[in-house]
C-alpha cells in the first residue's frame, strides 16, 4: 500500500472476501433442489451482481445509478423467468414464501420456485456490494447469514446437518477481519487473538452439532398446504368384477412382499363407504389425523400398471416418497391419486404401515378422544344393534373385542364371487341377519365381509375403516410378482392407542394378515339374544376360528427400549457455556481494573493505554508516555490524557511522597473522560463488547 492506496492484491482480497461469504450462504440455499447445476446457478447469482456493481462503480458511475440499473435488470430477469408459469410480477413476489413452503421437496426445477430464492440471493449480493468499503466489515457476514438461514428454513436444517458450512463461514469471516481490518495492530498480533477466538468458535459449533436435539423446526407447519379436490370412482364396487375375472393381470410389482393398498375408505353414511376428496402434494406436513403407531415398518416397491386402470395408485402404506411429480395424497389415510393416464404407468413408492407385535396387541386399548369420525354410524335397527352388542360382549380388551367380531363374521357366513354387491346399510343387515333363502342373506364378497366387520366394530366403539387393495400376488421367475383379479379384496383396520391401524381380514379363506388370536376370540359364544323378532345368525360351516398361530420372532415381539436418563437440553448447555465464558471475561477484566486502581496514577495511565488499544490506537512501544498522551488527546478530542501521563511519570520517576489522595482522585476523573471518548470511536455494534474484550488481558504495563 502506497500513499494510502491499496495494492492490486489487497483490492482483490477485499472483493474476494465478500463474494466468498455470499456464495457460501447461497450454497446452503441451493441444497433445497438437490442438483449440482442449481448450485452453480446460485453461486453465479451470488457473485455476478456484486462484481458487476463494483465494476460499474470503478468505471465512474454513481452509486445510485449503478445500483438502480442492476436492481432493475435483476427484477426484470425474475419477471421474464416466471412468464412461462403464467405468473405476474406481483404474484411472484407475494406468493414466493407460501409456494416454497407448500411445494414438495426436493424442489422441482421450475421458474416459479427458483425465482424467489434467486431474487433474494441477487438482492443480498447487491447490498453487500454497496458496503464493500465499509469499515465495519459485517455486511458480507450478515448477507451470508441471511442466505444460510433461508436455506436452513427451507430444508428444516438438513441443508447443513453437521454445521460444516457454518464453520467454514466463520473461518472465512475471521480471516477477513484479521487481514482486511484497517486498525493499526500488526497482522501477527491480530492472528494471535483471532486464532484462539476462531478455535473456540469452531469448537462451540462442533459441540452444538453433537448435542442431542429434538425435532427440527419445520416452517411448513405454519402454512396450510394447498389442497386439490379429487373425484374418482369407488373401487369397492369393482371387487365383484375383479373376482369374476380372476386371471386378468392388473399389476406387476417388484420389491418387498406385502399387500398393497389402493384406497382407504373412512367415511360411512349408510349408503356407501367413501374416500377423502381433498388431497395434497407430497411430501405432506405430517398431519395424519390420529397419531401413528410406535411400531412402524417401511417398504419400497416398484409398481407397473397392466390392466388395473383408474386414477388410484397402489401403495404399501402411508407414502413418504413417490417417484411421480404429480402424485397427490390424502395425509390422513395415505391414499394416492394421480390425474394422469395410468395405462402402462411405472413408479416407485415407499410407504409405512403399523406392524405391532402380538404381545402389544393382546393388551391394546383405544385412545381417549378423537374417535368420533371413525366410529360414526347411521341409526341401526334394533336387530342389528342387538347383534353388535352380543358379538362384542365379554371381551376384556379392545383388541379382543375386534378379534371376536372378526372371528364371528369370518366363520358365520359364506364367501361367493357372484353375491349381490353393495355396502349400504340395508345390504349389510340382509347379509348379517337374513338366511340364505333370501337374496344376499348370509352370502357376500369381501366387500360385504369387510363392511359388516366395520359396522359391527363401530357399533362397539372401535374406530374402524375399510381398505380396498391387493394380496402380494404370484412370484415369477424373474423375482417380480403378478397381481391378478383374484388378488383384489377388501379388509378392515381398527385403530388402537400407540399401535396405530391394525388390519383385520374377516373374509373366509384369507390369511393375508394372519396372526395368533386371543383366547376369547377363538370360539365366540353369543349370549342368549333379546326377543326382538329378528332371526339369530348361526354358523354356516365356515372355516374354523382356530387358525394355527404363526410363529412370533422374539425380536419382533420385543417392545422398544427406552433410556433411563434424559439427555440435557442442548439450548441450556449452550447457554451455560456462553454464560461461563462471559463471566470469565468479566472476572478477568474486573480484576485487571482493580489492580490498576490500587496502583494510583501509574495504574490510571495503564487504563488509558488499554482504552486506546480497544479503540484501535496502538502506541509504539518505544514512545514516551507524554507523546502517546498528546497523540491520544489529538485523536480523541480530549485534554485529560496528558495530565494523567504527567502524573504517572512523576510518581514513577519522581521523588517518594508524590502520590497523594487528591491527585489520585483527579486522575480517576480524567480517566473516565478518556474512556468515554475512546469508546465513542468504536462502531456502535462493537461497543457492547468493550468491557469484555480480551485483547488487553495479555498486555504488559
Amino acid at each position: 500500500m502506497r500513499d494510502g492506496t491499496p495494492s492490486p492484491a489487497t483490492r482483490a482480497l477485499q472483493l474476494a472476501w465478500p463474494v466468498a461469504l455470499v456464495v457460501l450462504g447461497a450454497m446452503v440455499l441451493a441444497t433445497a433442489w438437490h442438483r449440482w447445476t442449481i448450485s452453480l446457478l446460485f453461486a453465479a447469482v451470488a457473485a455476478v451482481p456484486l462484481l458487476a456493481l463494483r465494476g460499474l462503480l470503478r468505471a465512474g458511475l454513481s452509486r445510485w445509478f449503478a445500483t438502480s440499473l442492476l436492481l432493475l435488470l435483476t427484477v426484470m430477469a425474475a419477471y421474464l423467468a416466471t412468464t412461462g408459469a403464467d405468473l405476474t410480477l406481483e404474484q411472484t413476489v407475494q406468493d414466493v414464501v407460501p409456494r416454497l413452503l407448500t411445494s414438495p421437496q426436493p424442489y422441482a426445477v421450475q421458474a416459479d420456485l427458483l425465482a424467489g430464492p434467486l431474487l433474494l440471493t441477487a438482492l443480498v449480493s447487491l447490498l453487500v456490494g454497496l458496503r464493500v468499503d465499509s469499515r465495519l466489515r459485517v455486511e458480507a457476514v450478515l448477507g451470508a447469514a441471511v442466505l444460510y438461514v433461508a436455506g436452513a428454513l427451507l430444508t428444516a436444517g438438513s441443508a447443513d446437518p453437521w454445521g460444516l458450512v457454518a464453520v467454514l463461514t466463520l473461518i472465512v469471516a475471521v480471516l477477513g477481519w484479521v487481514f482486511l481490518d484497517e486498525h493499526s495492530e500488526p497482522v501477527r498480533q491480530r492472528l494471535s487473538m483471532a486464532g484462539p477466538v476462531a478455535v473456540v468458535g469452531v469448537g462451540a459449533l462442533a459441540a452444538l452439532a453433537t448435542l442431542p436435539v429434538g425435532q427440527a423446526f419445520e416452517p411448513r407447519d405454519l402454512v396450510a398446504p394447498p389442497t386439490y379436490e379429487v373425484v374418482a370412482s369407488n373401487p369397492l364396487t369393482q371387487l365383484g368384477a375383479w373376482a369374476n375375472n380372476p386371471t386378468d393381470e392388473l399389476l406387476e410389482v417388484r420389491g418387498d412382499e406385502g399387500p398393497l393398498r389402493l384406497v382407504v375408505l373412512d367415511d360411512y353414511d349408510g349408503l356407501q363407504w367413501t374416500a377423502a376428496t381433498r388431497y395434497e402434494a407430497l411430501p405432506t406436513d405430517g398431519r395424519t389425523g390420529l397419531e401413528p403407531g410406535i411400531y412402524p415398518r417401511s417398504t419400497t416397491v416398484q409398481v407397473s400398471f397392466s390392466r388395473l386402470g383408474g386414477s388410484w395408485l397402489p401403495s404399501p402404506g402411508l407414502p413418504s416418497s413417490v417417484a411421480l411429480a404429480d402424485a397427490l395424497v390424502d395425509p390422513g389415510t395415505g391414499t394416492l391419486y394421480s390425474g394422469v393416464d395410468t395405462a402402462g404407468l411405472v413408479y416407485e413408492v415407499t410407504g409405512a404401515f403399523d406392524d405391532p407385535p402380538q404381545a402389544a396387541l393382546d393388551a391394546a386399548e383405544l385412545p381417549e378422544d378423537g374417535l368420533e369420525p371413525m366410529t360414526a354410524l347411521p341409526p341401526l335397527s334394533n336387530a342389528l344393534a342387538d347383534l353388535a352388542a352380543r358379538v362384542g360382549e365379554g371381551a376384556d380388551t379392545a383388541y379382543q373385542r375386534a378379534a371376536r367380531i372378526e372371528t364371528f363374521v369370518r366363520s358365520s357366513y359364506e364367501l361367493s364371487t357372484t353375491a349381490i354387491s353393495g355396502s349400504a346399510l340395508w345390504r349389510i343387515e340382509r347379509f348379517l341377519l337374513s338366511d340364505r333363502t333370501q337374496s344376499g342373506g348370509g352370502v357376500g364378497t369381501s366387500e360385504q365381509f369387510a363392511s359388516a366387520f366395520a359396522v359391527l366394530a363401530r357399533a362397539n366403539g372401535l374406530p374402524t375403516r375399510v381398505v380396498v387393495g391387493f394380496r402380494p400376488g404370484e412370484v415369477q421367475d424373474d423375482g417380480t410378482r403378478v397381481i391378478r383379479g383374484e388378488d383384489a379384496f377388501a379388509w378392515a383396520e381398527v385403530y388402537f392407542r400407540d399401535l396405530g391401524w391394525v388390519p383385520f381380514s374377516p373374509t373366509p379363506d384369507d390369511d393375508t394378515f394372519r396372526r395368533p388370536r386371543p383366547v376369547e376370540a377363538e370360539e365366540p359364544r353369543l349370549p342368549e339374544p333379546a326377543d326382538t323378532g329378528a332371526p339369530v345368525p348361526t354358523p354356516s360351516g365356515g372355516e374354523p376360528a382356530t387358525d394355527a398361530p404363526a410363529p412370533v420372532d422374539d425380536e419382533t415381539a420385543s417392545a422398544p427400549t427406552s433410556t433411563s436418563g434424559a439427555a440435557p437440553d442442548p439450548y441450556l448447555v449452550a447457554a451455560a457455556a456462553l454464560a461461563a465464558l462471559l463471566l470469565g471475561l468479566v472476572a478477568l477484566r474486573g480484576g485487571r481494573r482493580l489492580r490498576h486502581a490500587r496502583q494510583g496514577p501509574p495504574g490510571a495511565w495503564a487504563e488509558v493505554v488499554d482504552a486506546l488499544r480497544l479503540a484501535g490506537i496502538r502506541p509504539a512501544p518505544h514512545q514516551p508516555a507524554d507523546l502517546v498522551a498528546a497523540d491520544a488527546d489529538a485523536r480523541l478530542g480530549t485534554t485529560a490524557a496528558v495530565p494523567i501521563a504527567a502524573r504517572a511519570e512523576a510518581v514513577a520517576f519522581g521523588p517518594p511522597g508524590g502520590r497523594d489522595a487528591g491527585s489520585a482522585a483527579d486522575a480517576r476523573g480524567r480517566l473516565g473522560e478518556v474512556r468515554r471518548a475512546a469508546r465513542r470511536t468504536v462502531p456502535a455494534w462493537r461497543r457492547w463488547w468493550w468491557h469484555l474484550d480480551p485483547r488487553v488481558l495479555g498486555r504488559r504495563r
